[in-house]
């Protein structure tokens, strides 16, 4: 109510609020005062009737529209004046009430007097000349606006509130309200071009902005503006006007005509002219594939003949087929042949479509012709190979096929009888011959996929793994894939294929998949292998000190059965290790859509009959360098978590897709770097979980399910192998609409180069260097048992826990000459990671790792650092002597 009232009183026009029905003037701005010479207060004790002459032209006061007229006023000295009414009705401090403009026209009727007529023609005529500008406003889509510099005011006529689609209740009339309902795209250029309208230097305004509606549409808005000298100050006057539909068809005919530059088909418009042959019609326009494929230059062909471009191709296109087709309105399809401008022979699918104009008549022809000399020659050469399928399908064991899809007949070769397992089944030649043989449970997604193949008009090739039940009863796995021959008009017309047996090939993929299943349980116990190999590195290494310092011969002796405990227990741990097979990843060059398909295949078979399980592979898939196996254990972790998510049955799907991320992606990159990846998303429509299970997942033994249900690790070890493998992971779930999780692998490079662990060259050995060492260890234990080794044999020690701990300690003590550090640390980075970081800062110096795996046992992708040893757990004093002497050999201390 404050814009309001300011607008009200600031306004320039005189303007009066009344009661509509005893016509009591209720209140009066400053303007109102200087055009009748009363106060406020003596105006707001009379009605309007005191201030009309006393002649029959009296505006109305009542009603609810608005009204307009030229009345005769009096002021406070009894003069007259004549003025323009306009009234409205509206709610004033919540009571219905009348707001009533007055424009003095005093000034007018004076310059009138002197004009032929009457002032009451003269003002019928401006009353005529408002009409019809109203008239304009409304075709044109114009309204006018009016800038007062000294009260910093914009005044609308009610064309430029509709335009806006507000009511001159929401503006206030100030420059930063205008700025508010712009785009807001425009609003900050113009803050600043507003700010001109109050600069003398300036006198003309011009400008173009887009208003946002309170309905949320969009429109443009163009005007001008100029600054003028007025008797009460400068004042900025100027017209506006709605121009969103000439915007808009401009951006269809940019979109319009983009779309045919990129086409890869030539499109050339030709103009009709009755007086020439139809071959003879005149190019008016070619797009950019004409210029790409003919080598023609548009300053070559416009205003040219269309027989120019047709004067080497046969058949001859009759211009009496092309009048005939206008005449009547139809287009008009040929097939012509002929070398283009660099030379080379082109076979053309023309096709020319009448164009009206606004009047209805046909003005011009767009051709649109497509290359079809690839097609043409594959029918060729197809029609060539018809004859020799017989010799082709008897040299080789695979099944050749060819399906007449117009008659639905099949020909078998005889390689047919073995799969189909009947003598003579090759004869058949019914589409039964094969949809009948074909597992009941695949039949209907087979014989579905090999029919949407035939009807797409853009399939070229048909690909299907399917099982296939021979009439001895015996079940075989076929890949059968098929190549589409289309005819002259593109209809799929033939389908030649093969059907190859892979049932040896999957049976030998399913004893894989076996041992890829122990190789996870092996991965579990070569996690307990590790954890008791720290217990027995505590154990082995203390009984050794006791061995030595004991002498009475009893206590001596129960030393001896500890070592000799602890160390079955280190061959315990080895032959489990050994069990484990613990290898480095082994990243290959891999196409994800194979794995996923593996994967998927193994599923169909594993989960609920009520899961229904969707593979979706994008095509063109990048390849990734991931471990295969690794990779469909981590796949079949969280199709297992899927499947324990909806006990009642629902959907499981596998997607792939390649993703570019950059530098702001959204919400569903979160902590992706930038990059090239292939994504591969599980998701389920199960119970899904809730915000704290999502945000905890991936910790190690969180698990929602109940007790005995599960480990809590599965997660975790999806998110370990994505991490391990320079990838990510993401998930997203929501209660009772299902789970999603995303795992992002890079891009393989080029060279597909991958990382293992080497052995690695060491110096010349220097024994005599003791000094500060580092170690780091997770593990209380073995921390304390390997501080009081070193203590032992002279250094000083100083103890971390974790890489970071140990980072900040390095940075610390300059003193430290050696690391010694486990390669399997708890949270952070693990010792390799570690040992580069450190080295990175002070790269002279020297390494020890120790684990309970050997180099070449431990899952990290990361090498040893150069001149760096190992010493495996469990471990002897006299082990660990030899290991450090080995690593000072490389020089000093620090050196």
């Amino acid at each position: 109510m404050a814009a309001e009232d300011a607008f009200f009183r600031d306004h320039p026009d005189a303007m009066l609020i009344a009661d509509p029905a005893d016509h009591r003037i209720l209140a009066v701005n400053p303007a109102a005062e200087t055009v009748y010479g009363w106060t406020e207060r003596e105006l707001c004790e009379m009605r309007l009737e005191d201030l009309k002459a006393r002649d029959p032209e009296s505006p109305a006061t009542s009603g609810d529209q608005q009204v307009s007229a030229v009345r005769t006023h009096r002021r406070k000295d009894q003069t007259l004046f004549r003025a323009r009414i306009r009234q409205r009705a509206f709610q004033y401090a919540g009571r219905p009430a009348l707001l009533i403009v007055l424009e003095d026209l005093q000034a007018l009727f004076a310059l009138l007097e002197g004009a032929e007529g009457s002032p009451l023609a003269a003002l019928n005529r401006a009353q005529e000349q408002e009409a019809n500008l109203k008239v304009a406003q409304q075709l044109l889509k114009i309204g006018f606006w009016k800038y007062d510099i000294s009260n910093r005011k914009l005044v609308w006529s009610p064309s430029v509130y509709e335009m806006a689609g507000i009511t001159p209740e929401d503006f206030d009339g100030s420059l930063e309200k205008y700025v508010e309902i712009l785009f807001s795209d425009d609003r900050e250029q113009a803050a600043l071009s507003v700010q001109t309208l109050n600069d003398p230097d300036v006198k003309f305004h011009e400008f173009e902005r887009r208003i946002t509606r309170k309905d949320g549409s969009t429109i443009h808005v163009k005007g001008i503006g100029v600054r003028t000298q007025t008797v009460s100050g400068d004042v900025v006057t100027g017209v506006v006007q709605d121009v969103t539909a000439e915007r808009n068809r401009q951006s269809d005919l940019r979109l319009l005509g983009a779309s045919v530059e990129r086409l890869n088909d030539i499109v050339v418009i030709l103009r009709v002219d009755p007086s020439v042959p139809g071959t003879d019609a005149p190019i008016v326009y070619i797009n950019a594939a004409f210029e790409r494929i003919t080598g023609y230059a548009r300053s070559q062909v416009v205003g040219r003949p269309l027989s120019f471009i047709l004067s080497g191709a046969e058949p001859k296109i009759d211009p009496r087929a092309l009048e005939t087709a206008m005449s009547a309105g139809r287009s008009l399809r040929v097939e012509v042949s002929g070398p283009i401008h660099p030379g080379r022979q082109i076979t053309w699918d023309v096709e020319f479509l009448p164009v009206a104009d606004a009047y209805g008549k046909y003005s011009h022809w767009a051709a649109v012709a497509r290359d079809i000399t690839d097609r043409r020659a594959a029918e060729r050469r197809a029609a060539i190979n018809e004859d020799r399928f017989q010799f082709v399908s008897r040299s080789t064991a695979d099944v050749v096929w060819e399906w007449d899809i117009t008659s639905s007949a099949f020909i078998w070769s005889e390689a047919f009888d073995k799969i189909a397992g009947a003598p003579g089944a090759y004869q058949e030649t019914g589409f039964g011959s094969w949809s009948r043989r074909v597992h009941p449970e695949d039949c209907g997604r087979v014989v579905t996929s090999l029919m949407d193949a035939a009807a797409s008009p853009d399939a070229e090739s048909w690909s299907e793994e399917y099982r296939f039940i021979g009439d001895d009863g015996g079940e075989r796995v076929i890949l059968d894939r098929g190549f589409i021959v289309r005819d002259e008009v593109g209809n799929a017309a033939r389908m030649v294929g093969t059907m190859i047996d892979l049932t040896e090939r999957r049976a030998s993929e399913q004893r894989s998949r076996d041992s890829e299943r122990l190789e996870a349980i092996g991965q579990l116990t070569g996690g307990v292998a590790h954890d008791f190999n720290n217990l027995l590195t505590v154990i082995l290494g203390n009984s050794d000190v006791l061995r030595d310092k004991l002498e009475d011969p009893a206590q001596r002796r129960m030393a001896d059965l500890i070592h000799l405990a602890a160390t079955r227990g280190a061959d315990l741990t080895k032959r489990l290790l050994a069990f484990a097979r613990r290898q480095p990843l082994k990243p290959q060059r891999t196409c994800l859509n194979e794995r996923t398909g593996s994967v998927h295949a193994l599923l169909r078979g594993a989960l609920d009959a009520r899961i229904r399980i969707r593979h979706s592979p994008a095509p063109g898939l990048w390849s990734v360098q991931v471990d295969p196996g690794q990779f469909d254990v981590a796949l079949l972790n969280l199709a297992f978590n899927a499947r324990d998510a909806m006990p009642s049955g629902g959907t499981l799907t596998i997607e792939t897709e390649n993703i570019k991320v950059r530098g702001r992606s959204g919400s569903t990159r979160e902590g992706v770097p930038p990059g090239d990846y292939v994504c591969v998303t599980v998701s389920d429509t199960g119970a899904g979980m809730e915000e704290e299970a999502q945000r905890r997942a991936f910790e190690p033994f969180f698990t929602t399910k109940a007790a005995g249900k599960g480990s809590g690790l599965g997660l975790s070890m999806v998110y370990g192998f994505a991490r391990q493998s320079d990838g990510h992971i993401l998930i997203s779930s929501s209660l009772g609409e299902g789970t999603s999780v995303k795992l992002f692998f890079p891009r393989a490079a080029k060279d597909g180069g991958a990382t293992f662990f080497s052995p690695q060259d060491v110096a010349q050995p220097d024994l005599s260097r003791t000094g500060n060492v580092l170690i780091v260890e997770d593990d209380p234990l073995v921390r304390e048992h390997s501080a009081q080794n070193f203590h032992a044999l002279g250094y000083t020690v100083s103890l971390a826990a974790s890489a970071e701990e140990a980072l900040v300690m390095l940075e610390a003590d300059p003193g430290i000459f050696m690391l010694f550090t486990d390669v399997v640390l708890g949270a952070g980075m693990n010792g390799l990671e570690l040992a580069l970081e450190a080295r990175r800062r002070r790269p002279g110096l020297k390494v020890l790792y120790t684990s309970g795996y050997v180099p070449g046992e431990i899952g990290f992708n990361g090498a040893l650092v150069p001149d760096a040893e190992m010493l495996r757990k469990p471990y002897e004093r006299h082990e660990l002597i030899r290991k450090l002497s080995d690593v000072q050999r490389g020089g000093a201390p620090g050196g």
